[in-house]
């Protein structure tokens, strides 16, 4: 875990020392192929008010967590070894099953601790870290569904 967050802090200068971008019309909130993923524009973010944001941010964080985990195997959200085309004994079998657990303690800690503080940063900020996941997380679902080559 602690590399997944020097990845999100690596990702997370990158981003802030792209240029503004310009004003764009605002686009509705839409689904990808398969209901992955809410996306979400400037315009609507902006409507939305910090407590809104928060569950979108922490939404938009475990998102990235889950599918992480499973990047080298070209599966978003496997269930089972076989799912990744791995043996399915019980060392296999063990090791999904503690990987999925830790994750699942991490994420629950962590929605506890973001739930309390997140809302009292300020909005744009807020916003600006939402739009950021939403970008990574669409970039590596990308990856994950096996379409590399449309984002190098």
């Amino acid at each position: 875990m602690r590399n997944l967050a020097i990845g999100l802090l690596f990702f997370a200068i990158i981003w802030a020392q792209q240029p503004a971008s310009q004003a764009q019309e605002p686009e509705p909130a839409t689904q990808l192929p398969g209901g992955a993923t809410i996306v979400y524009s400037l315009g609507d973010l902006e409507k939305m008010d910090k407590i809104e944001l928060t569950r979108i941010y922490i939404s938009k964080l475990t998102r990235l967590y889950r599918i992480l985990e499973y990047l080298p195997f070209a599966k978003l959200e496997p269930k089972t070894p076989n799912d990744l085309k791995i043996p399915s004994v019980p060392a296999n079998d063990k090791a999904m099953s503690q990987l999925e657990g830790a994750l699942r303690d991490y994420i629950k800690t962590t929605e506890s601790t973001l739930t309390t503080i997140i809302p009292y940063a300020d909005k744009k900020q807020i916003i600006d870290a939402i739009l950021f996941l939403q970008a990574v997380t669409n970039k590596v679902e990308l990856v994950g569904l096996g379409m590399s080559q449309l984002i190098y």
